[in-house]
């Protein structure tokens, strides 16, 4: 499995200076650079060679989008085009649609527009497939968001586009407070191909996830481990003050599941 470390472009260098596997970075930070701090970006990683695999947050908005009356995709296709192609330049493969303020209901009978929706996804999973990019839907709890709360929910969507490049994931934060089983991980497993892990009963504040936390992260890591799950695992937490000693404790937590146990 791949250890990621999240954070803000200025958090690269100290992500990769920890020993993390890769990087996952906020995409509209990316989309918002001048030509020539990409480039600079660009020239970073490349020297460092850490790579960036995942990118997170697809759009720039935190307010209600898909389900506003006159709402089109089409609208944001520039912008999703130019997301694609900077994070693919950068050796992002990984694209996740979080956004729970945008994708939310306004309104109970918002559910049944739910075509619109679905032709938005449509239109960015095609436009990440012609970057060769994975879209991820991703699910959110309902701290977050009021749709699209599970890994089943995420799944449905997942069979009415059916694109070969369209996938979900797992969070453990989003699946403790949706209460959601972690038996998902292993009935989901071919639809997961991300998996986000902190501290996951604070609110907002997100911890960097240890042993000595008073949660008990074995049934979730077990699950995971009996999935066959072996791809990238970003802990998706606040800035740490110290990241190598965040990424040790990361390493000290995850190596004291042992599947043999589960």
């Amino acid at each position: 499995m791949k250890l990621g470390g999240f954070g803000k472009i200025a958090d690269y260098k100290y992500i990769a200076r920890a020993g993390f596997d890769y990087a996952e970075l906020d995409i509209p930070e990316i989309v918002e650079l001048s030509d020539a701090d990409f480039d600079g970006l660009r020239n970073e990683i490349e020297e460092c060679g850490v790579k960036v695999q995942v990118g997170s947050r697809l759009l720039p908005i935190a307010e209600p989008l898909f389900f506003k009356e006159g709402f089109s995709i089409t609208d944001h296709t520039a912008y999703l085009r130019k997301a694609s192609e900077r994070t693919s330049v950068l050796g992002i493969d990984k694209v996740i649609l979080g956004n729970g303020k945008a994708r939310s209901l306004l309104r109970e009978e918002d559910q049944n527009r739910e075509a619109i929706f679905i032709d938005a996804l449509r239109v960015m999973t095609e436009i990440a497939a012609e970057f060769n990019q994975e879209f991820i839907l991703e699910p959110l709890g309902p701290k977050y968001s009021n749709y699209i709360n599970t890994i089943p929910e995420a799944v449905d969507m997942i069979s009415k586009i059916s694109r070969p490049n369209f996938f979900t994931m797992a969070d453990l934060r989003h699946m403790v407070w949706s209460k959601e089983s972690f038996d998902n991980l292993r009935e989901y497993a071919s639809y997961l191909h991300h998996i986000h892990i902190d501290y996951p009963l604070s609110y907002p504040e997100r911890g960097y996830p240890a042993l000595e936390d008073d949660y008990n992260y074995d049934e979730f890591l077990f699950a995971l481990y009996k999935s066959g799950y072996n791809g990238t695992l970003t802990v998706e937490a606040d800035t740490p003050k110290d990241w190598a000693r965040a990424y040790e404790q990361l390493l000290v937590l995850m190596g004291s599941v042992k599947i043999d146990n589960a």
